[in-house]
């Protein structure tokens, strides 16, 4: 029994056994198959996303920044910075010494060629005045008195001859009348010289009691007044100032400081315009009337003064103001124009080429040279010569999105 059983129970488990190994298998293809699925997914998407986010090539057009040509009128101007004053100005001081007694002005009052300004007190020199005139009068009888001695003398000396020639004077007293003659000139001399000078104190006299009265030598307008009644003025070692008198403020100018660099530029009768910090909005015109040859060195910045004169009828401008000045040196009234910038851009990889703009055109990059003329410094003239027209657009820059990817790459 026994014997016979054993190979029916391993027959019947041989086919179990093949079953679960038949099943194993299958479950460790299908492993297999789904982990190589899923790594061709990963793959797949890992293509596709780097595919997506890969940056796209900009197109040219969205790579330069770009400005229209315009048309219209060019100025070239030369900046400068200057003040405004008056056409003349006049310090008037004082020629004597002595105390104020009135002040007959003040500050902004219209004056008249020789109209009081101020009066000093005349006491003190009208005391002189009246001094040198009575030294002319002493000095004058003098001189008389020295006629009459040397008449005198002339007489002696003529008996004297008379009675030398008879043998009747001694030449020792002949001598003596004769140097008391010429004594007696040198007298007459001395008395004439003295009344001369006594005559011309007098005069410095009578033209201090007139300088009492300090006068307008202009006409025009009281921009500085220094002095007051009672005040005592020295005039002794230097000309003190009591009024600074400017002419009619209706015509004034502008002395503007122009940079060496632009001085070959202005020329007499050119136009100019400028504008103060008093009226920013108000534009006042002016003309070249001067240019100064003086240089003047200020922090090593080399500049030469230009006078530019200006009316002004309403008075709005004052001495001292301070001027933001534009010469104009050149103008074209219509002109085919571009921005300077696309003057001075050239395109990534390209060669740098003077007096070229670029454009774009059928989706390429195109040079065009132009022949430039005038700038304001913006825009710059060019001659219009069919390359370029008013509306088409030159490249100035790159785009910020140009200037990344550039910098990326």
């Amino acid at each position: 029994m026994s014997a016979s059983a054993a190979p029916a129970t391993a027959s019947g488990a041989h086919p179990a056994l093949r079953a679960v190994i038949d099943h194993e298998q299958r479950a460790r293809r299908r492993r297999i198959a789904v982990r190589i699925a899923l790594a061709v997914i990963a793959l797949v998407g890992t293509i596709a996303a780097v595919l997506l986010l890969r940056p796209r090539p900009l197109p040219l057009v969205d790579r330069f920044r770009t400005k229209v040509v315009g048309r219209g009128a060019v100025l070239r101007e030369v900046s400068a910075t200057g003040r405004v004053e008056a056409r003349a100005s006049v310090q008037v001081g004082a020629q004597v010494s002595g105390r104020i007694s009135s002040v007959e002005v003040d500050f902004n009052d219209l004056v008249t060629r020789g109209q009081v300004l101020a009066r000093f007190d005349t006491e003190g020199l009208a005391a002189q005045a009246a001094q040198t005139r009575a030294s002319v009068k002493a000095a004058q009888a003098g001189l008389e008195q020295a006629k009459v001695d040397r008449a005198r003398a002339q007489r002696q000396l003529e008996r004297s001859e008379r009675l030398f020639e008879r043998g009747v004077e001694s030449s020792e007293t002949l001598e003596n009348l004769r140097s008391a003659k010429a004594l007696a000139d040198a007298t007459i001399k001395s008395a004439t010289a003295q009344l001369e000078l006594q005559r011309a104190n007098a005069r410095v006299s009578q033209t201090n009691l007139r300088y009492a009265d300090v006068t307008s030598p202009i006409d025009g307008i009281v921009i500085s007044r220094n002095v007051d009644a009672g005040q005592t003025v020295a005039a002794a070692f230097q000309t003190p100032v009591l009024f600074t008198i400017a002419e009619d403020l209706v015509h004034m100018k502008v002395v503007a400081a122009i940079d060496e660099a632009d001085m070959g530029e202005v020329e007499l009768g050119e136009r100019a315009t400028f504008t103060v910090d008093a009226f920013p909005a108000r534009t006042f015109d002016a003309v070249v009337t001067e240019l100064r040859s003086a240089a003047k060195v200020v922090q090593n910045v080399v500049t030469y003064e230009a006078v530019l004169e200006v009316d002004n009828p309403e008075r709005l401008l004052r001495p001292g103001m301070t001027a933001s000045v534009k010469v104009r040196t050149a103008a074209v009234a219509d002109a085919l124009h571009v921005p300077n910038a696309a003057l001075r851009f050239t395109p990534p990889g390209q060669e740098p080429t003077n007096h070229t703009v670029w454009v774009l055109r059928d989706d390429d990059l195109v040079p065009l040279r132009v022949v430039p003329g005038i700038t304001d410094g913006s825009v710059t003239q060019i001659d219009d010569d069919g390359t370029l027209a008013g509306g088409d657009e030159v490249l100035v820059d790159l785009t910020t999105a140009a200037r990344k990817l550039q910098e990326g790459s």
